[in-house]
């Protein structure tokens, strides 16, 4: 771990502020690569304060701006070990992966009910509870109705895990099976001094990682979304336990609404049912 945290260090710190000067197209298929690296990294980044309020002589030496997202924010000096610096940013980044991915799994199927799809159990909190019908679950639900494809619980369970843990362990070991992607069979050895964390090799078809400069500045954009998804999932929740609805009903209701359903009306409510 330390050797792949004076890369990141030894890479971060010579971009400087320089815009990357490779012909990378953006991921996004936009002409150019990275944008001014320097508003991210270095000394010179933004910092969670604005320049009057926040200087960098008023933070830590070690948030020195070589990792994505570091804002110059840690009261807790939970940063002064570099090596678990690292474990925290492999477990944040993974958490904001999932989160991610967890919020849009929630406002989706219930923005598509509530407009016309048929989904059963479109709110989040619901799901697993309408689709498991006795020991048995619809596993492969989908926009528009549900394919009726029972299969025991205990069986989900087993090939979820499964599934999951050699994933989780392939990717630890920065090892793998060969196998095909879109760029066509590669072999085992693909995986050899490849990131655990980031884009690369035949798991990257859309090239993220072609530009070193511009994974540097997804990886920015990645861990922003990240932090704000986990925060909006902890929203999720409470919200669902406080009015009993999902998220997209809540905004529904406060953009037909907004100043008689709002943070301060659902508060200040009589009458609120649970159902987390």
């Amino acid at each position: 771990m330390a050797s792949r945290m004076t890369t990141v260090m030894k890479r971060t710190v010579k971009k400087g502020g320089a815009k990357s000067g490779t012909g990378t197209k953006g991921w996004g298929g936009g002409a150019g690569g990275a944008g001014d690296l320097g508003k991210w990294y270095g000394a010179n980044r933004k910092l969670f304060l604005p320049s009057g309020l926040l200087t960098q002589e008023d933070v830590p030496t070690y948030l020195n701006g070589t990792l994505a997202g570091d804002y110059g924010y840690d009261p807790l000096g939970l940063g002064t070990d570099p090596e678990q610096v690292q474990k925290y940013r492999e477990y944040e980044l993974i958490h904001a992966r999932w989160a991610m991915l967890g919020a849009a799994g929630a406002i989706i199927p219930e923005g598509l009910q509530a407009n016309g799809a048929d989904i059963k159990g479109a709110t989040w909190f619901e799901t697993g509870k309408v689709l498991l019908e006795g020991n048995d679950l619809n596993y492969f639900a989908v926009p528009w109705g549900v394919v009726d494809n029972p299969i025991p619980l205990v069986v989900v369970a087993a090939i979820q895990v499964g599934l999951m843990g050699a994933a989780e362990k392939y990717r630890v070991e920065k090892s793998g099976p060969p196998g095909y992607s879109p760029g066509g069979k590669f072999e085992s050895d693909v995986f050899n001094g490849l990131d655990d964390l980031n884009p690369g090799g035949p798991f990257d078809p859309l090239g993220l990682a072609d530009d070193p400069d511009l994974l540097a500045e997804l990886q920015v954009k990645e861990i922003k979304n990240g932090r704000l998804a986990m925060i909006s999932m902890l929203g999720f929740a409470i919200q669902g336990a406080v009015t009993g609805e999902g998220p997209y009903a809540n905004w529904s209701k406060h953009i037909a609404d907004p100043f008689g359903y709002n943070l301060l009306t659902v508060l200040g409510a009589e009458e609120r049912v649970a159902t987390l």
